[in-house]
């Protein structure tokens, strides 16, 4: 959805007739903290499609506008070892794919985003590099450190803040332990170069297999200093709640078995719906207002069970050849914005990195909160996945009558600027003596902020 749409839904209005219900009560407790240190929202960012396409450097400066707007703070991001490596210990640190490599380091070092770079592995024909087959060989450490020392010390990444071995390794690789032995090798490659006091390893990685995780914990807490799974999630488990249950659940196996986790962070690799999926290349209601609904209901309880990072599976369409996960289109259907930027955008935008995320109890089995402070400056962001409107009344610690910005999403539209950005509808005071009121639509999403 792109251009400006209002309706009249949106016209200001904080207060209550008298046949409308009371509101929901929520306390923000100081005490009550589900996150310290959050890392960000953000999105897979791939380069592997972009010469696919064709996208020129006019076309990728819309990219990258629409990346400076999110002020994207992490990005996951895609690297194969046969980009650079030309077998028998040769590389071209110049190919095509590192440029374009380059070309996306850049931009994410320039607004001082957080990238997880991936090698997404060595043992399927598609990703091989020269004379390489296995994950546990240790020639593929070798390969990984030696383009990792180009990357960060040669070039100056230092965005490149961790590393990831092998996207999905349960299905890219199969074998745990196979993929343990090639996690090791790196660990020690890593530590000979002194990448080790730059980079943090990050994994399992894992998507449908939780038992990756916890052997993770048991045997490789010594050598992974973030913890990092995928979730396809289902809105029968997302829209009662449920999806902050299974969050939760894995990071507390971490902290009750790694004596160290809560030094570590625990990010969501990758985050979409698994509902009306054809993986991996689409899902039907990318394109739909609920597919930004659902996702923004992820958001809130991803975090609220302790994620430090959330990264959307995908930035833009761009990114793989015919897929269609992306926050807009590829080039050949005009890169057009879809619904669900809205909503993703904001949160990348105005839940900063460096954010305490207060743990607020959900005032309904349909509604959701978030609340999220950087220093002085708050967001608040209310999902209502109801049929109804609903108000919440919200006490929250803080001093003054600050100008807060007010977003909202609705079914039935949402105001956006002339390149596509969220507007937002007015500011209101937030008076943080007595209870904020904040309505959402229904199937809606509202967001408060102060933040600049």
């Amino acid at each position: 959805m792109h251009g400006i749409l209002i309706w009249t839904a949106l016209a200001p209005a904080l207060t209550l007739s008298a046949t409308e219900p009371e509101p929901l009560p929520v306390t923000v407790a100081p005490e009550a903290i589900a996150v310290e240190g959050f890392i960000g929202y953000g999105a897979e960012w791939d380069p592997r499609g972009y010469d696919l396409y064709g996208v020129t450097d006019a076309e990728f400066a819309v990219v990258r506008e629409r990346v400076e707007w999110m002020r994207l703070p992490v990005a996951r991001m895609m690297m194969l070892a046969k980009w650079c490596y030309l077998g028998e210990g040769q590389y071209d640190w110049n190919t095509r794919e590192m440029q374009l490599l380059y070309r996306q380091l850049d931009v994410c070092q320039a607004l001082g985003s957080t990238v997880l770079l991936t090698d997404w592995g060595c043992e399927r024909e598609w990703v091989r590099p020269p004379g390489i087959e296995k994950t546990d060989d240790p020639r593929y450490a070798e390969v990984i450190a030696t383009y990792m020392d180009h990357l960060v010390n040669a070039k100056g990444y230092s965005c490149i803040r961790y590393f990831i071995l092998v996207n999905e390794p349960n299905y890219e690789i199969g074998d745990f332990e196979r993929w343990a032995g090639g996690l090791r090798n790196l660990a020690a490659a890593f530590s000979q170069r002194g990448l080790d006091k730059q980079l943090t390893i990050a994994g399992p990685d894992h998507s449908n297999a939780d038992d990756w995780l916890f052997k993770a914990v048991d045997q490789l807490k010594d050598v992974l200093g973030a913890f990092d799974v995928h979730r396809y999630a289902s809105d029968k488990d997302v829209a009662p709640g449920k999806l902050e249950d299974y969050f939760a659940n894995q990071w507390h196996y971490a902290r009750q078995n790694d004596p160290v986790a809560n030094g570590k962070k625990f990010i969501v690799g990758e985050a979409g719906m698994n509902d009306y999926a054809s993986h991996p290349a689409s899902n039907a209601k990318i394109g739909t207002h609920y597919y930004g609904e659902f996702m923004a209901d992820f958001a809130v309880q991803a975090v609220q069970a302790g994620s430090h990072a959330v990264c959307a599976w995908q930035l833009d369409d761009n990114s793989h050849l015919d897929f269609a996960w992306g926050l807009w289109s590829n080039k050949t259907q005009g890169m057009i914005l879809r619904p669900w930027f809205f909503p993703w955008a904001l949160l990348a935008r105005y839940v900063p990195p460096g954010a305490t995320i207060y743990r607020v109890a959900d005032p309904a089995p349909w509604v959701r909160v978030l609340a999220a402070r950087k220093d002085s400056g708050w967001t608040f962001c209310l999902v209502n996945r109801g049929d109804d409107g609903v108000q919440i009344a919200l006490s929250a610690p803080g001093e003054g009558t600050p100008a807060a910005r007010r977003y909202v999403y609705a079914p039935d539209g949402f105001l956006t600027g002339d390149k596509g950005f969220p507007q937002p509808v007015d500011e209101v005071g937030l008076d943080f003596s007595k209870p904020i009121l904040i309505d959402s639509p229904g199937h809606g999403v509202t967001l408060l902020t102060t933040m600049e």
